[in-house]
Order: structure tokens, then C-alpha cells, then sequence
């Protein structure tokens, strides 16, 4: 023998089981155990591990077994219980108790192994992993059905109640045939115990099943549920007992699933006796129907009706409800029969159905309707029909009328209602024919009952009528007729008309195009019309056709059967009158834009507000954008001009240097002038995110400006510098930060205030920045500042430039200069102009030559003394001439 396995729960091989062993030691209570268990489901534990009800003198009882599921569901519990002799008093008990993982349990086959198992350790062995042998199927000793009939009748043919049995000869045995057949959700809930001498619970809940001796009957007054006398004879009350009784207590491997036909055991989630009531009523049916009909229907709802339907059963059914519906169909009276067949179609779902079974059930309406047709119209009368359902009954009913058509035919469907009349009409190809053929106000009324509810006119039967209509008086049968076909009949007739009156007929003109837009074949019908000869009907049809989608567009700038004049008309007359959200969604890529702007004429003024109009609904690349800018830049006047000329320096900022020139740029930011925002152009152009090349590329383009272009970036230094100090490491080139200086340094004559604020932000920033590029700035803005502490203008917001710990503020600021530049990559250039524009070139240099190599770093501008601006050499010279010559 080998480990029990269970495929699919706990790999290849079953874990050790785990025990527990409760008895007495100063009251019971767990003794040893090799698992520690929720609070819950320990205390439960505790309970049901001693006796129920106190024992008489000297009354002794054979082990028994305890076997019901924890609360947390973890583990269903089998326990036996043994009479503890050796204890200090009377009644007390031991029991082990072995825990069995749900899922095993669910599955297990033979319940008697584990039985086994929990007796095997005695009551005196401590608690240990015990690993469950697969014994295989172990027969089981047969009990006399008779005496367990009301027990098996109670457990699983009446209403769920708690059972306790008196006095029975078996009890164990009885539980472990019990346990063995009970389907996995049965049994994961179920509770029993052999031997109580009073009533046992789980919390609120009673066992299921209790087996006690005669003489504690009267400890189960209060019993809610059944009392069953275990020595007791019965006959059987149900007429499914010998079923259920062959399976648990005479066979020798117990088991109730012979008896799942349709698998509502296997699929049961709730444990309840119902799934094997279903499944007997099942059979039974089944046994019926070889002569009842209506036998049939009731296993047709017992497949229909399950939470899990099993395709193979329902169709199993086939042949059953075949013969059903022809016996019904020649044993039955016509009312009788209809009522049968309604009763079957309504039941079925033809998902799970063959289509030769459909088309069977619908030859007996067929043979039923050919029989008493008009029987047959008023069953259809009363009979619920779903219009775009598919229904045997009606498909049959239409086929039989039509073999039969009269004029009393006629006066019945004018009683129908729209869809029951449809729906027969059109289930039958002869019967459409002899509707149409009889041309008088049946065939009104079905042009009436298709406008009332929309119905489909069937393809095939079209021919029949769409040649006769051509005139405004066609107009509404027409439209049904056009909107249920395909393109090729709408191209047909709108030959058709062309070629019978030149699609004067404005209602006809009028029905091609609204059957074009809901068939959705616009397209294929304007390309038709265009490869017409021109006419002020064609050309109306076509503006008709055109609509506000993507396609319509692309076809207006594409066609080959469209001039420039007529390409231009239909693309204005289209743009002009769709609205914003459908602009963007028309024009949605850049090819469309430019085919768009390069169509319309910009001389036109409306075509050139369209186009302005447009571009403002177009989410472009910036590259696009700009380009699709300039194309109408040049002929817009006054303040759009002005607002677009402004949008294109925005993008523009933010192009790479490869996409827009230096040069290009300027020109933009000097149309722009009298609306250009210096603070704009800097807090785009020179933002810490864009890319170096691009910021080098304004700041050159920047420079270039004139005029008012040049003012309005001079008032704006300030933001100059926020957008400078924000950039972290200072990583602009050299030439782009000298282009910068200058420009600072300009706006000391006409924005000197500007300047200050901008110089105090910047200054602090660049005395931390090593790299050369710092150079010409700290030229343009050092001065500044120094020039504020000269004369004592000690405002806050200079606080935060240096720490002033003397008296003189210039010396602070003059060693701070020195030092910034001793521990960079500075110009002595740049020191130089920076010392001379603050006034003070003597004592800055003083500084310097006290530094190591000092005067080396002196003699090296010495050296480059012409590199020095014309105003600020004289200065330098005389300061190098005192240090140099005279230190």
C-alpha cells in the first residue's frame, strides 16, 4: 500500500495528517497535539471531544466515532471516543481526533481508511502526524434495507431536518455507508456521531445525524428535527427510496453517483439533498416521455434550468422532444397542440439545438397549420412573437398558410398585429409573392406595418417591387426598401432614375441620399454620381453625400472626377459648416492639413479665415504648425495677425535649432513687436528643460532683434535671469552666454531698475558656477550690485547675495568676486570688465595679487590688454600699472 494521492489537490503525495488527544487532567481537556488551530475551531474541538449527556452507573458504551466540520472550514474533523476507566471519576472520556484537510475530504473515496486511522492510535498513544494509506475501494458490510428506509427517506426525500436514531443495531457502520455515498458539498457539511446521550451542535446548528441509546430519549424533548426507531421495519413511503437505498445501504462500495444523469451532484456548491432529488426526477421524466409529451417538457426545463448547463444533455434531448412534438402534433386536438408546441419553443434556446432539430420542430407546425390554417392565424393572434428572433413555430406557420392562401387568408392578417404579420409574411418566399400579387390593401398594409416598426424587408424578395418605384408617390416604400438593401441596389436605382426622368423627382433624389447615409454607403454612391455628366442635380446630390467624416474629406482633395473649382466649392462648403470638436476630428493629421491649406485659396478672405479658423482646432507638431502658420501669415491683417505672429515665436522658442533658423526667429520676433512679451520669450526660450542647442539657437535670434522687439526683451531681464539661475549647472555655451551678457548690460540704460532685479537673482547663482560660460555674465551683473552697495542702498533683497560680516559691504562683495573666480574657470577678461564697470579696478585686482600665482593671473591680462572693451581699458591699464610696477 501506498500514500493516498490525490491528483490535482496536494501534488504527487498526501502531507501527514494532523491530531489531537483530548481526556482528563483536572477536567478534560487537550492533552497533546501536533497542530495549533484558530480559537474558533480549537474550542469546537474541546467541546465535541467529550460525551454528550452524563452516562448511567455503571453504564459503559463501545467507542464510537465524532466526524463534522471546524468553523473556519480548514478541516473536517473524524474523531473516536473512548470510555477513560483508569480516570479519578465516573464519565470521563478520551478521544484523538484527526484533522483532514477540506479538500481531501471532499474527494475521498473510502471513508472507513481514515476511520482506521483514528482508531489505530488508541486512547492512550500522544498525538502525531499520521500519513492515510490508499486502500483503495473497501467493501463495506451490507445493512437490511428495511432498517434504514425511514433514516435514508428522511436524510435525502424530505425537508432537511436534524435526525436522532434510537437504538440502532449499526450505527457505525450505518455512518460510514452514509459518509462513503454523500456527494463532496454534502458531505463537507455534514455532522454525525454514533453515540450521544443527548442532543450534540455545532454553535446554533444540530448535527445533522445523531445515533443514541433507548433510554436517553427523553434527553431529547426539545429535539427540532426527526427521532427514527433504529430497530424499526419500514416500507418504503417514496417511490425513489429503492433507489437511494440500493445505493447507500446495500451496495457494497456506498454510492449515490449512478444516479447523477445530468451531473447535478458533481456541480452541487451548496450540499443540499435538492441536486439528488432533481437528478431522480430526471429519470422518472425520462421513463414518461416514450408516452407522454408533456414528460418531455419537464426534462427539457430540468436541462434549461441548471446554474451550469451541459450542452451534451440538452441535446441528448433531440430525439425525446422530436418524438414528443409528433406525438403531440397527431394525437392531440389543434388548440391542444399549439398550446404543446408554444410550450416547447418557449423553453428552448436554439444556441444548444441542432439545425436539423429547428427545422423538425417547424415540419410539424408546418403538417399542424396545412391541417386547419386558420386555426393556425389564430393561435399566431395569441402567440408572443420576437421579430428578429429566429422561431420554428411562425417559420412552419408561414409555410403552411402559404399552401393555403384564400381569401380568408386575407381577412385574418388584417387583424394581426404589425409584427406578427411581418414576421409570417416574411418567413415564406410563395407567401411574400402572393401578398405583393394580390395588390390590394393587404399590400398597404404592409408597407405600414414595416414603416410602424422598421422591419427588415428580406434581400431575396427585393426584385418584386424596386423597379416599380420611381416617383415622388414611391417615395416611402422606396426609402424601407432602399435602407434594408445593399450598395449595388441603391446604385441600380439611382440608374435607374437617371435613365427614366433624370432624377428630376426631388423625393426620389431625396430617398437615395438618406438610404446612402444610414446604409452607410456614401462613398461608393458619390463616386458613381461624380463620373456623371455635371448637372445641378448631380452636383445636389453630391453636396447630399457629403459628410462630416474623415472619408468624405480625403475624397474631396483626392478625386479624379473633380475639377479645381467644383474640389475647391465642395471643400469650403464642407469645412465651413462643421463645428470645432469635428474640425479636430476631420483634419487629423498634418498630410490632410497641408492638402487642406494648399486646396483653398488664401487671396480669398473667407477661405482665409477658414483656414485660420482651422489651424486653431489642429493639434500639429509644433514643426507643422509653424510651417501651416506661415503659410497664411503673410494675409493676415490687424490683431489676428498679430495673435498668430505671437503663436509661431511661442512654437518656434521650442523648436530644435535644425527645425528653425536664428535668423528666421528674429524676423518673427520683430513682426511680433508691439504685442511680443519679453517675460514670455525668456521663460520659454532659455527654460531648463529645453535643449542647449535650441536655447544657444534664441539667444542668438534674440540679439538680432530691433526696435520695439529689443525693448520689450530689455524690460524683461528679470526673467532673463530666473530662467538662467534655474538651470542647475550652468550649461550654456560661451558665445550664447556673452550674447546674454550684452544684453544685460544694454538694459543698464534704459532698465536700470530691471537690471538690479535681475543682477541680485543672478549674481549669487553664478558666483557658485565654475565653468567659463559664468564669465561674461558675472561681467554684466556684478557691477551692478556693486554699484548698490557703493552708495549704501542695503535694500533686503540684497541680503541674499552676500554675507556681510564687515563693515565695508564692497570689501565683502569685492573678496567674494575673488574668490568665486580663484576657484573657477573664469576669463581674468571677464574680472577685469566686471571691476572696471564697478569702478573699482585697483582694489579688485589688490585682491587678486594677493592670491597665489596672483600676479602671474595679472600679468596674463597685462598680456591681453587689447582684448579689454576701448571703455573700460584705460582703467584696467592704470590698475595693472599700480599692482605690476609699483607691489
Amino acid at each position: 500500500m501506498s500514500p493516498c494521492r490525490l491528483p490535482g489537490l496536494w501534488g504527487s503525495s498526501l502531507e501527514a495528517l494532523d491530531e489531537q488527544l483530548h481526556g482528563y487532567r483536572q477536567g478534560h481537556q487537550l492533552l497533546s497535539s501536533t497542530i495549533r488551530l484558530e480559537k474558533d475551531d480549537q474550542d469546537l474541538i474541546d467541546r465535541l471531544s467529550d460525551i454528550a449527556g452524563p452516562l448511567g452507573p455503571n453504564e459503559r458504551f463501545v467507542p464510537y466515532i465524532t466526524c463534522y466540520p471546524l468553523p473556519s472550514r480548514s478541516y473536517y474533523v473524524v474523531a473516536r471516543t473512548w470510555q477513560d476507566l483508569d480516570a479519578p471519576r465516573a464519565g470521563c472520556v478520551r478521544t484523538r481526533s484527526l484533522l483532514v484537510p477540506m479538500p481531501i475530504w471532499e474527494e475521498l473515496e473510502s471513508v472507513i481508511g481514515l476511520v482506521d486511522l483514528v482508531s489505530k492510535g488508541g486512547e492512550s498513544e500522544p498525538a502525531k502526524k499520521r500519513v492515510l494509506v490508499d486502500v483503495g475501494l473497501v467493501s463495506l458490510a451490507e445493512i437490511d434495507p428495511r432498517q434504514g428506509i425511514e433514516l435514508v427517506e428522511a436524510l435525502f426525500l424530505e425537508d432537511r431536518a436534524p435526525i436522532v436514531v434510537f437504538d440502532a443495531e449499526f450505527p457505525e457502520l450505518l455512518t460510514l455507508r452514509i459518509l462513503t455515498a454523500l456527494w463532496p458539498s454534502f458531505r463537507r457539511n455534514f455532522a454525525v456521531s454514533t453515540f450521544c446521550r443527548s442532543p450534540r451542535s455545532l454553535g446554533r446548528r444540530s448535527f445533522d445525524l445523531v445515533f443514541s441509546p433507548k433510554d436517553a430519549r427523553s434527553r431529547f424533548g426539545d429535539w427540532p428535527g426527526r427521532r427514527v426507531d433504529g430497530r424499526k421495519r419500514e416500507p418504503v413511503r417514496h417511490p425513489w427510496s429503492k433507489s437511494i437505498v440500493e445505493g447507500v445501504l446495500v451496495a457494497p462500495h456506498p454510492s449515490l453517483k449512478m444516479l447523477d444523469a445530468i451531473g447535478e451532484m458533481s456541480s452541487d456548491g451548496n450540499g443540499s439533498e435538492t441536486a439528488l432529488r432533481v437528478s431522480l426526477l430526471w429519470e422518472d421524466l425520462k421513463r414518461k416521455s416514450r408516452t407522454s409529451p408533456n414528460a418531455a417538457l419537464g426534462l427539457l426545463d430540468i436541462a434549461s434550468t441548471r446554474s451550469e448547463r451541459n450542452i451534451n444533455i440538452i441535446r441528448s434531448l433531440e430525439p425525446v422532444l422530436l418524438n414528443s412534438s409528433r406525438m403531440a402534433v397527431e394525437q392531440m386536438a389543434a388548440p391542444e397542440a399549439w398550446r404543446f408546441l408554444k410550450a416547447l419553443v418557449s423553453k428552448l434556446d436554439y444556441e444548444f439545438f441542432s439545425k436539423e432539430f429547428a427545422h423538425s420542430i417547424s415540419q410539424s407546425a408546418t403538417h399542424l397549420t396545412s391541417l386547419e390554417p386558420e386555426e393556425a392565424l389564430s393561435f399566431a393572434e395569441s402567440y408572443s412573437i420576437e421579430t428578429n428572433v429566429f422561431d420554428p413555430l411562425i417559420e412552419g406557420i408561414s409555410a403552411g398558410i402559404a399552401l393555403s392562401f384564400s381569401q380568408k387568408i386575407v381577412d385574418k392578417f388584417s387583424r394581426l398585429e404589425d409584427s406578427k404579420l411581418l414576421k409570417i409574411i416574411f418567413n415564406s418566399p410563395r407567401l411574400l409573392r402572393e401578398v405583393v400579387q394580390e395588390g390590394g390593401a393587404l399590400t398597404a398594409r404592409l408597407a405600414a406595418a414595416m414603416s410602424n416598426i422598421g422591419y427588415s424587408f428580406p434581400p431575396s424578395l427585393r426584385n418584386l417591387t424596386l423597379p416599380l418605384l420611381v416617383l415622388d408617390a414611391h417615395a416611402p416604400l422606396a426609402r424601407l426598401l432602399l435602407s434594408q438593401g445593399a450598395a449595388n441596389e441603391l446604385k441600380e436605382h439611382l440608374i435607374h432614375l437617371l435613365r427614366t426622368d433624370s432624377l428630376e423627382s426631388e423625393e426620389m433624389r431625396s430617398v437615395l441620399l438618406e438610404c446612402a447615409f444610414k446604409l452607410e454607403e456614401t462613398e461608393k454612391l458619390r463616386q458613381v454620381v461624380s463620373e456623371m455628366r455635371p448637372s445641378k442635380q448631380i452636383n445636389s446630390i453630391i453636396e447630399g453625400l457629403i459628410g462630416q467624416e474623415i472619408s468624405d474629406l480625403e475624397w474631396i482633395l483626392t478625386s479624379n472626377n473633380l475639377d479645381q473649382g467644383r474640389r475647391q466649392a465642395f471643400l469650403y462648403l464642407m469645412l465651413s459648416k462643421v463645428s470645432r470638436n469635428d474640425m479636430k476630428r476631420l483634419i487629423s493629421s498634418i498630410e490632410l492639413a497641408k492638402h487642406v491649406f494648399a486646396i483653398l485659396d488664401v487671396k480669398s478672405p473667407s477661405h482665409v479665415k477658414l483656414l485660420s479658423s482651422i489651424l486653431r482646432e489642429l493639434e500639429l507638431q509644433s514643426v507643422d504648425a509653424l510651417r501651416l502658420i506661415m503659410v497664411i501669415l503673410p494675409y493676415l491683417k490687424s490683431r489676428e495677425g498679430a495673435e498668430w505672429a505671437q503663436k509661431a515665436v511661442d512654437i518656434s522658442l521650442s523648436l530644435s535649432a535644425s527645425d528653425i533658423s536664428s535668423k528666421k526667429l528674429a524676423q518673427l520676433l520683430n513682426k511680433a513687436a508691439d504685442d511680443l512679451s519679453g517675460s514670455r520669450v525668456f521663460a520659454i526660450g532659455l527654460r531648463p528643460s529645453l535643449p542647449v542647442k535650441s536655447a544657444a539657437r534664441n539667444v542668438e535670434a534674440l540679439n538680432q532683434c530691433k526696435g520695439i522687439a529689443r525693448i520689450r526683451l530689455l524690460e524683461a531681464v528679470d526673467e532673463m535671469a530666473t530662467q538662467i539661475s534655474r538651470r542647475g549647472s550652468l550649461d550654456l555655451p560661451l558665445e550664447t552666454s556673452e550674447t546674454l551678457s550684452t544684453i544685460l548690460w544694454e538694459s543698464d540704460q534704459s532698465h536700470r531698475r530691471v537690471l538690479i532685479k535681475a543682477s541680485v537673482k543672478l549674481l549669487p547663482y553664478l558666483l557658485n558656477q565654475p565653468n567659463i560660460s559664468a564669465s561674461p555674465l558675472i561681467a554684466a551683473v556684478f557691477p551692478v550690485v556693486y554699484r548698490e552697495l557703493a552708495v549704501e542702498n542695503l535694500s533686503d533683497f540684497l541680503s541674499v547675495v552676500f554675507r556681510f560680516g564687515d563693515w565695508d559691504k564692497c570689501k565683502t562683495a569685492r573678496r567674494s568676486l575673488v574668490q568665486a573666480f580663484m576657484n573657477s574657470n573664469w576669463r581674468i577678461l571677464d574680472l577685469a570688465i566686471a571691476a572696471a564697470r564697478s569702478a573699482d579696478t585697483t582694489r579688485i585686482f589688490e585682491i587678486v595679487a594677493k592670491e597665489p600665482d596672483g600676479h602671474k593671473i595679472l600679468e596674463t591680462l597685462n598680456s591681453e590688454i587689447e582684448m579689454v572693451p576701448p571703455q573700460n581699458i584705460n582703467a584696467v591699464k592704470h590698475a595693472l600699472f599700480d599692482i605690476l610696477h609699483y607691489d
